[in-house]
């Protein structure tokens, strides 16, 4: 069974990914836009929600992609239509 916090992860690693695909982003160009602050494997497991983001990491991506640091955090932690949608139209494997 999954937990809260795991499913919290996998939530906001959606909307990380939906963020830095609408920039149009590789995880390589944000690694090489922080400045390597962030490495491409640790971004890939934020995106995969296997590994939870500190709040000023969080932030951090949000300003890189250009977003509301709201836009990064799920409705409710119940999910909701908008978390679906955006895994529907970015499942984990998709590229743009």
């Amino acid at each position: 069974m999954i937990s809260r916090r795991q499913h919290i992860d996998a939530l906001v690693g959606e909307r990380l990914r939906w963020a830095r695909k609408r920039r149009r982003m590789t995880l390589g160009d944000v690694e090489a836009a922080s400045g390597g602050e962030f490495r491409i494997s640790v971004l890939g497991a934020y995106e995969r929600g296997a590994r939870g983001v500190a709040v000023h990491r969080l932030l951090r991506l949000a300003e890189i992609y250009g977003v509301q640091p709201a836009e990064l955090l799920p409705d409710d932690d119940q999910g909701s239509d908008r978390d679906h949608a955006a895994s529907q139209r970015y499942p984990p494997d998709s590229v743009l």
